[in-house]
């Protein structure tokens, strides 16, 4: 874990919050699958300040916010999930922040009953899944697209 590190949000992150939050690519799989309004992303900023299962992670080296992961009420369901700004995309990262989130959720968190939905078309998050061996459980889908359930392994 030499390249990130878990962090809080502070007021100076906005705009690489945002840069996140309103990039097409990053957003495809996300939320209303489409870049936020700056109303929403601040609502959203504002509500990840003061999250306690979804953990901000920041480059070591640039001390940068790289992305997102943990867990988040879904519809009444703990869901697991990750997202990274995209300057930071293919350089392994989102398995680390899976990792060390996974690490701190499972002191206070029945990791089996969290949800991890994977779109069919989400290679990048398949990929990722694969390497930590997580398993298919099911077909899923949800109001945008199908794709499968996963199980979390430690």
């Amino acid at each position: 874990m030499d390249k990130i590190f878990i962090s809080q949000l502070v007021d100076s992150d906005r705009s690489s919050v945002f840069d996140l939050l309103q990039n097409e690519q990053t957003m495809r799989f996300l939320g209303p699958r489409r870049p936020l309004t700056d109303a929403e992303a601040e609502i959203w900023f504002a509500n990840e300040q003061q999250a306690e299962t979804r953990f901000a992670f920041r480059s070591i080296e640039t001390n940068e916010i790289v992305g997102f992961c943990g867990v988040t009420q879904l519809d009444g369901e703990l869901d697991f999930g990750y997202f990274i700004r995209q300057k930071f995309w293919g350089q392994g990262l989102a398995s680390l922040m899976c990792k060390s989130a996974i690490f701190k959720l499972a002191q206070s968190i029945d990791l089996i009953q969290i949800k991890v939905f994977i779109a069919s078309d989400n290679v990048g998050s398949q990929k990722v899944a694969h390497k930590l061996g997580w398993q298919i459980k099911c077909t899923a889908e949800n109001e945008f697209e199908s794709g499968h359930l996963y199980q979390i392994r430690t």
